[in-house]
């Protein structure tokens, strides 16, 4: 099937290949990190570099549709000593109205969801690195998306049987009057095994309905959301309701969300930010499963290209200081120290993500 499908949509997407329009894009870094990560997938120790490159290729058809290939590749870093592969790939085929897409693309319950934050059971499969089929089409002036991951193992076996379409998923999103709403449902996975490519932190096996509507009221933008999920071993189901708020007065914004859950203690959290001028400050606080965390992080524009950044993060565990400078446009200069006393966070410190120790790094996109 994944044959049929690749050839059919490289006939249509290279069709009059030299009316097509090519574009490209990427980005580089090279960089020095004087901490050794205590994780051995952490590559950046040391001397650190990467280039990837991306190439669109596309053509408009006589009968009003776009078909397009895009194609991601690492071009060199420290570990593929210069080999180059497709990391990524996306097939489409696209109107005004509608889509058709293939490759490492979203899955469609995780593309349309939007619910609430910190709750349990509403944590929909993400591509990552997967293969997907979606459709997207307008009705009514809702978005809708549909989708189904190509799998090519079978209740668990390490040699594949055949492509086979699994865990189909369904999205739809759009507002109605003064009302914005969501729904997401994808099914389970039964044959989910180690052996495969889809085994990832990033997908789900479970069996997950949600639902959420938003609106604005008294100048507060107010959302609520519910979510079941199913497992797709046991067949028990838990679920989450949450109820989250947004509310601006001037420069500041107050925030707060609580989520009450059928199987661990309720989440509920506060947050305030910050914005005036060239100073930006965020803060947060949360309890989530008898589990608490806050952050306080800020920003500040210092003119002529120069931000300088500062935080606490995970409960105080986490702390940092960066500053980064413009050297032109697409290339930055970053120099920053950060701490991770607890070694859970290693290379994502704080909302930035900076890497733990001193890092010195110039990167470039174009």
């Amino acid at each position: 099937m994944k044959r049929i499908l690749l050839a059919s949509a490289s006939i249509v997407a290279f069709a009059g290949a030299a009316a097509a329009e090519i574009s490209f894009n990427g980005e580089a870094a090279l960089g020095y990190n004087d901490t050794e990560s205590v994780s051995e997938t952490d590559d950046d120790d040391g001397f650190y570099w990467d280039a990837e490159l991306g190439i669109t290729f596309s053509q408009e058809l006589d009968n009003g549709l776009t078909a397009a290939a895009t194609v991601t590749s690492d071009v060199v870093d420290n570990q593929l000593e210069g080999d180059i592969f497709a990391e990524g790939y996306v097939l489409s085929l696209t109107s005004e109205t509608a889509g058709l897409f293939f490759g490492d693309t979203d899955m469609a319950a995780n593309l349309r969801w939007d619910g609430v934050s910190e709750m349990a059971h509403d944590g929909f499969s993400e591509t990552d690195g997967e293969t997907v089929l979606r459709g997207d089409f307008m009705a009514y002036g809702f978005n809708v998306s549909l989708s189904g991951l190509v799998d090519d193992t079978t209740d668990g076996n390490i040699e594949p049987v055949g492509d086979t379409l699994d865990q189909y998923s369904v999205g739809v999103a759009g507002s109605f009057g003064a009302f914005e709403m969501s729904a997401a449902y994808q099914e389970k996975e039964t044959d989910f095994s180690e052996a495969a490519d889809i085994d990832n932190g990033d997908y789900n096996p479970n069996e997950i309905f949600g639902i959420s509507v938003g609106t604005a009221f008294a100048g507060a933008d107010v959302d609520v959301a519910y979510a079941r999920e199913e497992d797709a071993v046991t067949g028990d189901a838990e679920d989450s309701t949450g109820i989250e708020v947004a509310f601006p007065i001037g420069p500041v914004t107050l925030g707060a969300f609580y989520v009450a859950e059928s199987d661990q203690d309720d989440g509920y959290g506060v947050a305030v930010d910050y914005v005036s001028g060239a100073l930006t400050v965020s803060t947060a606080w949360e309890n989530v499963d008898d589990s608490e965390d806050w952050a306080i992080e800020a920003g500040y524009d210092m003119g002529q290209g120069l931000n300088f950044y500062a935080g606490v993060a995970d409960a105080g565990d986490d702390y940092y200081v960066a500053t980064t400078y413009e050297l032109a446009e697409g290339a930055q200069l970053l120099v920053s120290y950060g701490v991770d006393d607890n070694d859970d966070s290693e290379d994502e410190i704080g909302d930035p993500e900076y890497q733990e120790g001193t890092t010195v790094e110039v990167s470039f996109e174009f």
